[in-house]
């Protein structure tokens, strides 16, 4: 049996040396994997008290990893190996919950912003089963969040916070339930970031606090809905790219999920895309294109009638630019889905450019032939 030890001891040397590549977060997500059967097979292969040797050798790599890494890989790989090791039952809940918690607060409260994606997403799987513990676990994240978006900017930190709310709201919707009105007055700060990261992560936090709703009362999600639309039409008249980017986000959400709510402001939703097509910053223009096709999955006759002849003129006109043209296809693409047979009559003109890109692939391959 002390072989069997010694043997699962320099597996996990090898293992370790894996989860610190710094040239593959391939092989560091495979190394969590065995990491995460290797436990298994001794926990089922060791005596007990040789397993909990096994094992907190195993939590100090993990530790070592996180808190004294020299580098964003040794801490992601650190962060992959705890995430593998959450749902494995063969150890006390207690301890587990403590000691993964403090070393995903390390990540998360500390400067380096690479690794706190995964670092969040394994902060909300480990909140994910709820109980009293998890409950303290997730009252006390979110208040560091919600405190850190309302004080003075520091980039990570306010990245870190939208984060946690993101994650805790999409694993742990009954405990956040109770925090969605306060996300919502704060979560405009991340909104309305200098850095677009931030404002795409905040926009996801709102996507998620929208499925909590969808849940819950009628009379909450239309109170919440409704502020939240007039708070994306001011801040469209605060006239910065990041004021109008963020606007544009929450709309997004509001016409994916906002179901019966956006049908009075549907001809208004338009509008305010259509207006903000020929914005001069490339992420405004690119997220209007985005929204077009929402726009027709939300109310395809409605769109039909009214809107796509001007959005597909302007998509049109994206065809003929190289930067902008695969972002276009995707956008009459889904459209098409949307509208039916009412994208009849733009379908020759989009053809050209297919027929054109097909053209310059088969070059590219040496040989042509055009459709």
């Amino acid at each position: 049996m002390a072989q069997a030890q010694h043997v699962a001891l320099e597996r996990l040397e090898q293992i370790s040396r894996g989860l610190r590549s710094r040239t593959s977060d391939d092989l560091r997500k495979r190394s969590a994997v065995q990491l995460r059967e290797l436990v298994a097979v001794c926990h089922r292969d060791l005596s007990p008290e040789q397993f909990q040797v096994f094992y907190n050798s195993v939590n100090n790599k993990i530790t070592q990893l996180i808190t004294h890494g020299s580098d964003s890989s040794e801490r992601l790989g650190g962060i992959y190996a705890l995430d593998a090791l959450i749902d494995f039952e063969g150890v006390d809940v207690g301890v587990k919950y403590t000691r993964f918690t403090q070393n995903l607060k390390t990540i998360l409260r500390g400067k380096d912003i690479n690794p706190m994606q995964p670092a969040a997403i394994a902060l909300g799987k480990l909140c994910r089963p709820g109980g009293s513990m998890i409950s303290e676990v997730v009252d006390s994240e979110v208040n560091t969040a919600l405190e850190w978006l309302q004080n003075e900017r520091v980039e990570e930190r306010r990245y870190s916070a939208v984060l946690v709310l993101r994650e805790l709201a999409r694993s742990a919707p009954t405990l956040m339930y109770q925090y969605i009105p306060t996300i919502f007055d704060w979560i405009w700060i991340g909104l309305r970031d200098t850095r677009q990261l931030i404002r795409a992560t905040s926009a996801d936090t709102v996507s998620a606090c929208f499925r909590i709703l969808r849940e819950r009362g009628q009379e909450m999600k239309q109170l919440w809905m409704s502020k939240i639309y007039n708070e994306s039409k001011a801040g469209l008249k605060v006239n910065t790219v990041e004021s109008i980017h963020g606007s544009l986000l929450v709309l997004k959400e509001l016409l994916e999920q906002g179901a019966m709510y956006m049908q009075e402001h549907y001809q208004e939703a338009c509008e305010i895309a259509f207006k903000h097509k020929d914005h001069r910053d490339p992420t405004i223009r690119k997220t209007v294109v985005l929204l077009i096709p929402d726009l027709a999955s939300y109310s395809p006759a409605d769109f039909a009638h009214t809107w796509l002849h001007k959005f597909m003129v302007y998509l049109s006109g994206m065809l003929k630019k190289d930067k902008e043209r695969n972002d276009a296809f995707l956008a009459i693409g889904n459209i098409a889905n949307s509208v039916k047979s009412a994208i009849a009559p733009y379908l020759d003109g989009v053809l050209i450019y297919v027929r054109e890109g097909l053209s310059v692939q088969s070059r590219k391959r040496g040989s042509v032939n055009p459709l």
